[in-house]
């Protein structure tokens, strides 16, 4: 039984470089925004069904506890346009990102809600906007979309995201006032990458 791991973007693709290799797994991006989200994974699980999709990759906070670094498996994805996807919450890989995050001196909010969004939240006013509207505590782009088409299929889906940016912080634009953000985005990054490569490296034990 095949388990699919789908990310966005390759850069955090590459952090489950290690899964690929397993007969029992499959990694795979689909490209950035709900769009393409959607018809990246019909076409993945048309090519070849698995019985488990993973959605990782990394994510904004909008609660201001959440930190660069930290899991995030939320229970509910949602759109601004009140669209609703349960997602599943697998007990083991909840208990593995507990330990986990215990023991990388950082933590992991298990349940809660991400809102995904069609442009990227990029200053902490548009962050506590969302926060205030949909009572989410993290943003991505991609994981109600892949909810959604994986339930369509009739295949669980499970989302693992891990903080990039913070709540108060903005994300790289060309405004002057944010190009000292823009210069530690990509250390940020390979950061959050690390950890995903990290926890990922447990999931072996997780599906065995």
């Amino acid at each position: 039984m095949t388990t699919l791991v789908v990310t966005a973007l390759g850069f955090e693709r590459a952090a489950f470089h290690h899964l690929a290799h397993r007969p029992e797994w499959r990694v795979a991006s689909t490209g950035v925004g709900p769009a393409r989200a959607a018809d990246g994974l019909a076409r993945l699980i048309r090519a070849d069904r698995p019985a488990l999709v993973v959605g990782a990759g990394v994510c904004g906070a909008l609660e201001p506890a959440l930190r660069l670094g930290d899991l995030v498996l939320p229970a509910e994805a949602v759109t601004p346009e009140g669209a609703r996807a349960s997602l599943a919450l697998d007990e083991r890989l909840c208990d593995l990102a507990r330990r986990f995050a215990e023991a990388h001196g950082g933590s992991a909010q298990i349940g809660g809600r991400i809102v995904s969004v069609e442009r990227i939240a990029s200053t902490p006013a548009d962050k506590r906007e969302l926060a205030r509207r949909f009572e989410a505590s993290a943003v991505d782009q991609e994981t109600f979309a892949w909810a959604r088409v994986a339930r369509e299929a009739g295949i669980p889906f499970v989302a693992v995201r891990v903080v990039l940016d913070e709540a108060g912080e903005p994300l790289a634009s060309w405004r002057p006032s944010t190009w000292r953000s823009a210069l530690r985005l990509p250390v940020r990054a390979l950061r959050a990458r690390r950890t995903l490569r990290a926890f990922g490296r447990e999931w072996p034990c997780w599906r065995s």
